[in-house]
């Protein structure tokens, strides 16, 4: 049979999962609405245990959805509220994966700008002669 993890740590957990994946489906055009399967293809879990987060954050209005009882077709799509709030959560788990490509480093690179502010000569991005 499969676990549903339902203690309130395991939930967090989920709901943090659920909000990310959603924000980056919208981003990369999947939909405002994606089904469940497609989320169910993204994250390591089971069908039962996606299924029950699913259903509690579209009952606590985390999340839309027209069916009551969450099927693999079922459409789901993040609120007003919880777009800003998974938009928040993606940003801060792939903080550091979202920096300026080289050549388009900016004062905050310690490897291309000293403590003063200014380029340094020999950056390792190669832009200190940009």
């Amino acid at each position: 049979m499969d676990s549903i993890e339902k203690t309130p740590l395991r939930a967090l957990f989920w709901k943090d999962e659920i909000l990310q994946i959603m924000y980056w489906m919208d981003g990369e055009g999947f939909g405002k609405t994606v089904p469940a399967s497609q989320i169910l293809a993204l994250l390591n879990t089971n069908e039962a245990n996606l299924f029950f987060h699913l259903e509690k954050m579209v009952k606590d209005k985390v999340l839309e959805c027209e069916d009551q009882q969450i099927e693999k077709s079922s459409m789901v799509g993040l609120t007003g509220a919880s777009k800003k709030e998974a938009g928040k959560r993606f940003a801060e788990a792939f903080q550091g994966y979202q920096k300026a490509g080289h050549g388009e480093c900016g004062p905050d690179c310690e490897f291309c700008y000293g403590t003063d502010g200014v380029k340094l000569e020999n950056c390792v991005h190669n832009c200190g002669h940009q």
